[in-house]
């Protein structure tokens, strides 16, 4: 699919004009622009409704404007309100957040298509991100990238998730063992829940069980 037609959602006046020049320096002459989710998804509905919908939504995720009385509050609302509408519609999120749980989440939820960190090469980036849309692929900037290449080396399985959610409530280790036992999980020998907490202290360099609980508590990983 070839990219046309383009809809920035930014609040920020210095951004948009950044973007806009950006996307006018690469050829692109058909732009829309609103300021507040609101806004863009009216702009956006009222496209596809007459039949000339836009072929790319760029977004920021954090808006701050004087409305009070606001529909959709950020750009992952906007996101999944015009997708139910537009599931084609591509998008290229250009925000200064890097959470690993939003970026994820933003790909395997909405199916976004690219992943942009404002910065001293965000307009860069965005090109690049640009190009990977004309092509059908996705793309994440050098930034974004690290955060979700971080995240997956400290991914955990199943069991140990199940093992550090019994920690985090507070069971020791023999009642960890029963509770297992009972729901038919193996290995559930006390011996292997303690390898596995050994194990889990290592990987994530934690110093004692509560400091472990806090690590991956502090990483979404429970």
């Amino acid at each position: 699919m070839i990219v046309h037609k383009i809809f920035v959602s930014e609040d920020i006046d210095s951004n948009n004009l950044g973007v806009t020049t950006t996307l006018l320096q690469l050829g692109y002459t058909d732009i829309g622009h609103a300021q507040y989710c609101d806004e863009a998804f009216l702009k956006l509905k009222k496209a596809i409704q007459d039949h000339e919908p836009y072929d790319l939504l760029i977004t920021d995720l954090s808006f701050e404007n004087p409305r009070d009385k606001k529909t959709l509050q950020n750009g992952q609302e906007l996101i999944k309100a015009i997708k139910e509408l537009s599931p084609e519609l591509k998008v290229i999120v250009f925000s200064v957040e890097d959470d690993y749980n939003a970026i994820k989440s933003l790909f395997d939820d909405q199916q976004i298509n690219a992943y942009i960190c404002k910065g001293l090469h965000g307009l860069k980036e965005l090109q690049k991100g640009i190009d990977a849309v004309n092509n059908n692929q996705n793309y994440t900037c050098p930034v974004a990238t690290a955060v979700l290449q971080q995240k997956n080396s400290f991914e955990i399985d199943a069991y140990e998730e199940q093992i550090l959610v019994y920690l985090a409530k507070g069971y020791k280790q023999n009642d960890i063992s029963q509770l297992l036992k009972e729901q038919g999980i193996s290995p559930n020998s006390i011996r292997s829940i303690e390898a596995t907490i050994s194990k889990l202290k290592d990987h994530f360099n934690a110093s004692n069980t509560t400091h472990l609980i806090y690590m991956v508590s502090s990483l979404g990983l429970i």
